[in-house]
């Protein structure tokens, strides 16, 4: 059995949220429902994991930066880190836990009827792809986890948002929160019935084997802005790093001020661009 386990949320893939709860600090109702939803679904996974015998739970809480919960929501037992979101992507992670868990994420931007669909910023991405194929948070998270040597081994999310796992990560136990209906409209679980099935299959997921999904480098990371203007700037920024970059080539307009692509090496150049 996994003991030392890392808990991964976001919010806007938890029950009874259909609204906008990725504004960073808002006070609307939705981040309220999403915020209290999430301390729920976490701590009745804890709950389970605790009395299987897991020995460590952390929760690292990188909605919009963190900061959405609060060490009282919790399950006493759990540790909520403290991450400067400045720092490269889950670098505290390295050799601390046995595996990872995902809850409250959600699907890539542009799925059809997918809840609050994004990738990592829904105001400014238009897509991400890797080696042509589009990807989602759990497709980054996932591979930046087995850097740390975590397979990711349980998700928990809306109906779509559960398959791109699933699809991502072969073998991923999953449990679905809403039956997403489009960006704003999704038929909700009985939270009670929820609440049970994570904590059954949570423990199904502490005991399950799965290899590490690396990434595999070199690798064409695409990048694709809504705006051309904040392109250019994550083209300085490529440049600054000395990345092998440049904007897509299109036949018709030579090149899409929208989407940067790069070619790179290796892991850390990776955390750079993401």
């Amino acid at each position: 059995m996994h003991k030392r386990i890392l808990f991964a949320l976001d919010l806007e893939g938890v029950n009874f949220v259909v609204g906008a709860p990725y504004i960073p600090f808002g006070d609307t109702p939705d981040y309220k429902v999403a915020v209290r939803e999430a301390a729920t679904e976490i701590n009745a996974a804890a709950e389970a994991l605790f009395s299987a015998g897991v020995t460590k739970i952390d929760v690292w809480d990188n909605h919009a930066g963190g900061g959405n919960l609060s060490q009282d929501m919790l399950d006493p037992r759990i540790t909520l880190l403290k991450v400067d979101p400045k720092l490269p992507r889950m670098s505290f992670a390295q050799d601390k836990y046995d595996c990872i868990c995902y809850f409250g994420y959600h699907t890539m931007e542009g799925t059809l009827g997918g809840v609050l669909a994004h990738t990592m910023n829904g105001f400014e991405h238009q897509y991400y792809k890797i080696n042509g194929k589009y990807v989602g948070e759990v497709d980054l998270d996932s591979g930046i986890a087995a850097e740390h040597n975590m397979p990711s081994v349980f998700y928990v999310g809306g109906d779509r948002s559960c398959h791109q796992a699933s699809a991502s990560v072969p073998g991923i136990v999953t449990v679905t929160t809403k039956e997403e209906l489009s960006r704003n409209k999704a038929n909700f679980r009985n939270n009670d019935e929820l609440l049970a099935e994570i904590k059954e299959k949570i423990c199904i997921a502490a005991e399950t084997k799965l290899n590490l999904k690396k990434f595999t480098f070199p690798l064409v990371f695409e990048k694709s802005f809504k705006r051309v203007e904040r392109a250019a700037e994550f083209m300085e920024d490529c440049i600054s790093f000395n990345l092998d970059a440049d904007y897509l080539s299109d036949e018709v307009m030579g090149k899409d001020g929208h989407t940067v692509v790069i070619n790179i090496k290796d892991i850390n150049e990776f955390l750079k661009v993401i």
